[in-house]
């Protein structure tokens, strides 16, 4: 048989390949990859959330966890980008001068607690909490000085956003007493540094109370309170094809807040919510109320007594025998702190079986860190709360601008939380705050915010308001202007 004439190479059509071949594509298995800040945060990111907090490199104790590892690499390859010509970006960053006030201010109080020689368990415990901080500032200088572009920040924050909401959906699974996912997680080479914390009982009724990968239920539900905001931020600004996952992710973080029955989610979310309302307009406001509205009265069928149980929580606190124990504990506070008011009695080192279980992290700073510690943490959330607002009011496009704002929610929420439980003390809110931080110096230096430019907002934004003293603020509009200058007035 004869092919056709001019078909040297043809084929008959059971017999061709209904592929394209092309010599010059490699295999993906193959192909070179580069290791970037981004691949490394996100792989952090991954051990942070998907690794239950209880499970650690073996002899390590409490830093042991694989994350709090990864954290130290990131300081180690950041100090070696430092020592080379150009290794890091041009320009100021302030997060820089904050990690590094942070840690030196850390690093005085270790070596004010050694100096007081204490005994052997604070000693270990004051090496712990070192190593764990160092880690962190790691986590924060890699975000804030390696992320290249503001599409690889949102990828990192997307993912952030999403295993947030598998950490809320397993605790969703545990609340509803369908499986513990958490029991059947074994990693080789890690052990257990606890018991597994698994589902407890709260009320009158009894309810069930939930903590997720976390070390405890106030830990898991002011995480998410913490990540909502953000979780918001990427449902509201999704392209059309991530619009129905994006908003997935927003109700199985919402949802799960009020499965931890705990006070301290309830409050972080109501402040996270609160500053995220500042900067939206008036429809979007009234858009989000009712589907609120909808979605907590639909929560409230399916967990018959939850709500219940959580407004009891507030309205009989006075006779809540933990919160009383708050109240009596300042009496201690106070006095371990006048014996040591400047320097504290050692970073790290105030353990609750020595002294006193302080579900009050500013408590448990101003004792071992004192009030150079206490100034030291609250600058944590101060000065990236003021550079995120600073995104927002400068920033050149709307999701730029809601993003600084959504930041700038999470992270004076965080600083609620630090008032209502020993936060330095729970590795993944501890992981999620210095993220965050790092993220927060990221989108300053990528935005080119340095402070200089004009306020903007646009007329066409669909979300964020406009700055109340923006050029061209609708309230100061021309004919406002005019009549306050007119002679009559």
């Amino acid at each position: 048989m004869r092919s056709p004439a001019g078909h040297a190479d043809w084929r008959p059509l059971l017999l061709r390949r209904w592929w394209t071949r092309r010599d010059d594509v490699t295999p993906v298995i193959l192909r070179p990859h580069r290791i970037t800040a981004t691949g490394l945060a996100i792989a952090f990111l991954v051990l942070q959330f998907m690794i239950p907090a209880r499970l650690v490199i073996g002899g390590m104790g409490a830093v042991g966890r694989p994350s709090v590892a990864m954290g130290l690499l990131f300081a180690f390859l950041w100090f070696l980008s430092m020592l080379q010509p150009g290794g890091l970006p041009a320009g100021r960053q302030p997060v820089r001068w904050l990690i590094g006030g942070f840690v030196g201010v850390q690093m005085v109080g270790y070596a004010v607690g050694m100096a007081r020689l204490p005994v052997e368990v604070e000693a270990s415990a004051g090496d712990r909490y070192m190593i764990l901080i160092v880690s962190m500032a790691g986590v924060v200088l890699l975000l804030a000085d390696g992320v290249r572009t503001r599409e690889h920040l949102n990828t990192i924050l997307r993912v952030l956003v999403g295993l947030t909401a598998v950490m809320a959906f397993t605790g969703i699974l545990q609340y509803f007493r369908i499986v513990d996912v958490t029991r059947y997680i074994r990693i080789p080479g890690l052990t257990a540094n606890r018991d597994l914390f698994g589902a407890g009982v709260r009320g009158a009724t009894d309810l069930t109370r939930v903590a997720g990968t976390a070390n405890h239920y106030i830990e898991f539900g002011v995480v998410l309170a913490v990540v909502l905001p953000l979780a918001l931020h990427f449902a509201l600004f999704a392209p059309t094809g991530r619009k129905l996952i994006a908003w997935c992710q927003v109700g199985l973080i919402g949802a799960a807040i009020p499965m931890s029955i705990s006070r301290s989610a309830i409050l972080t979310t109501v402040v996270a919510i609160a500053l995220l309302f500042m900067v939206w307009k008036w429809r979007l406001r009234y858009n989000a109320a009712v589907i609120g509205l909808v979605a907590l009265t639909a929560l409230h069928f399916l967990t018959r007594g939850l709500f219940g149980t959580i407004i009891s929580l507030f309205r009989h606190a006075d006779d809540d025998p933990s919160i009383q124990n708050r109240i009596s504990d300042q009496a201690f506070v106070y006095e371990m702190w006048s014996q040591r008011p400047i320097l504290g009695r050692g970073a790290g080192m105030i353990l609750p079986d020595r002294y006193l279980l302080l579900d009050n992290q500013i408590f448990v700073t101003l004792i071992g860190g004192g009030i150079l510690g206490v100034v030291a943490l609250i600058s944590l959330f101060i000065v990236p709360y003021m550079m995120a607002r600073s995104v927002r009011l400068r920033a050149v496009t709307e999701e730029g601008r809601h993003l600084g704002q959504a930041l700038a929610a999470a992270l004076p929420a965080a600083l609620m939380a630090s008032f209502t439980f020993d936060a330095l003390s729970f590795a993944t809110f501890t992981g999620l705050v210095f993220v965050l931080v790092g993220v927060v110096g990221a989108l300053w230096r990528l935005q080119g915010d340095r402070g200089e430019r004009t306020l903007e907002w646009s007329p066409d934004d669909r979300c964020v308001a406009p700055p109340a003293f923006a050029p061209g603020h609708p309230r100061w509009s021309t004919r406002f202007l005019a009549k306050r200058s007119s002679p009559a007035s």
